[in-house]
């Protein structure tokens, strides 16, 4: 997963052109890290195997890490992963975070909702099976000023690698409960006030007419089971989606979000925050 997750970041920094990229290895705490260096004589401090792991990463981004342009920092730090990076994130307030997010390979990894609930900056989940290329941007929208940035921030991706973007919106018909069935004419003045509210969102927005807005009906299951759909019909490269600070009660209940979070899409999934307002919104939650 390390190299695959350096592999992607070299490729992201060719599109983005960073200043700085930092990468941190956390090393668990406890017991664990005595019992390693024990079974190994040559390294008879923690220095040692410090100093091991550093050459270790070291040896991985010469192989994977091909761009040149930014000043790259090696991080190895003692504690939780999870924690370790929430910490760090909020102390180097980076632009965007990125995480690898394990679906077909062992071990626990990060928790990405906990992740997601205390870091105040973007995040990029990549899985393992990540294509390298930005061809097609998938962003699920609810026509908020919010969702029209992400599709903002898809566009100018796509302008970069000549790609497009596929912007995406899913409604609901009313519930139906026996004997009160929805009828053909309630369904069609659905979609037309669905219609409607895509037109406005365009307008009011100044979407691009380069962005493929789709409207798309959830009828049962998850919601992200919709967006999954939309993924393979569109072969999507990579999902942004718009994050929105709430109140405390909102933190509570899972979120859309969430739900993407936990879905394997199968392909690199961006969280997009404000960053200054988050950051108000997690100091205003802990202050109380």
């Amino acid at each position: 997963m390390d190299n695959i997750l350096i592999g992607y970041t070299s490729y992201l920094a060719s599109v983005s052109n960073p200043a700085t990229i930092t990468f941190l290895h956390v090393v668990e705490s406890g017991p664990e890290t005595t019992e390693i260096i024990g079974q190994f004589p040559e390294i008879d401090t923690k220095e040692k195997f410090l100093e091991l792991l550093r050459n270790e990463i070291n040896e991985k981004l010469e192989a994977n890490f091909q761009y040149e342009e930014a000043e790259v920092r090696v991080i190895i730090k003692e504690g939780k992963p999870t924690g370790t990076i929430i910490d760090l994130s909020t102390s180097l307030e980076p632009d965007l975070l990125i995480v690898g997010k394990k679906v077909g390979y062992a071990g626990e990894g990060i928790l990405p909702k906990r992740i997601l609930k205390y870091v105040p900056t973007s995040i990029l989940f990549v899985p393992e099976n990540s294509r390298k290329r930005f061809e097609n941007i998938l962003v699920p929208i609810d026509f908020s000023e919010q969702s029209a940035r992400a599709v903002k921030a898809g566009v100018e991706l796509a302008d970069k690698t000549k790609g497009k973007v596929t912007a995406q919106h899913i409604y609901e018909y009313r519930a139906q409960f026996f004997p009160y069935m929805l009828s053909e004419e309630e369904k069609q003045k659905t979609d037309k006030q669905m219609e409607e509210k895509k037109s406005e969102f365009i307008k009011n927005y100044s979407i691009s007419d380069t962005v493929s807005v789709k409207l798309a009906i959830h009828h049962k299951g998850k919601l992200a089971d919709t967006v999954y759909d939309e993924v393979l019909k569109s072969e999507a490269d990579v999902i942004f989606v718009a994050s929105k600070a709430k109140k405390l009660s909102g933190l509570i209940r899972q979120d859309f979000t969430d739900k993407m979070v936990d879905y394997a899409f199968g392909v690199p999934l961006l969280i997009l925050r404000n960053k200054e307002k988050y950051q108000k919104f997690l100091k205003s939650l802990f202050s109380t």
